[in-house]
């Protein structure tokens, strides 16, 4: 083992990764040996998919999804090659840091963009009401507004309140 010297090593991070180190080490050290999923590796390390499919960069361990069966399989990395990547990549733990609030901040830019776009619509939206309640007090026209015709002759009949016109067939 890397870590202890020991003779017992975890075969499967053996075979899978080429790192010799043991059960209890693995348990003991996780923040160099716990495995992360595509998902925890692109949120944590700000890493994209090329660089996650790239096999001779980061050796991955694919299971089978817990899930459910019929789902992609679970590509499981070793957080010691993300965090390794990582440094190299964003030139350091503080800028990767950097990097995510920046990020972070922006994401919340713009969820305020979405937001004031919205109340602005919804405000414009209200301004159209009130024009057309006001459009209706001006011609005093009431807000359920129920037709009262008067013939006018031919087949004519004039609402006396608003002037709307419609002909009529009698039989």
């Amino acid at each position: 083992c890397e870590e202890c010297g020991t003779i017992d090593l975890d075969v499967a991070y053996l075979k899978v990764f080429k790192t010799k180190v043991c059960k209890p080490c693995i348990e003991k050290i996780p923040d160099k040996y716990s495995l992360l999923t595509k998902t925890e590796a692109k949120d944590d390390y700000l890493l994209t998919d090329g660089e996650l499919r790239d096999r001779d960069l980061f050796p991955v361990w694919e299971k089978p999804n817990p899930h459910k069966s019929t789902w992609n399989n679970m590509l499981l990395y070793l957080r010691r090659d993300l965090e390794q990547f990582a440094v190299k990549k964003w030139g350091g733990l503080e800028a990767l840091d950097r990097e995510f609030e920046r990020r972070e901040e922006e994401k919340q830019r713009r969820k305020e963009k979405k937001y004031k776009r919205s109340v602005a619509d919804l405000r414009r939206r209200t301004r159209a009401d009130e024009w057309e309640k006001q459009r209706r007090e001006r011609l005093q026209l009431e807000s359920e507004h129920e037709h009262t015709f008067e013939s006018t002759g031919d087949g004519e009949q004039k609402c006396s309140s608003c002037g709307l016109e419609i002909e009529v067939e009698e039989f």
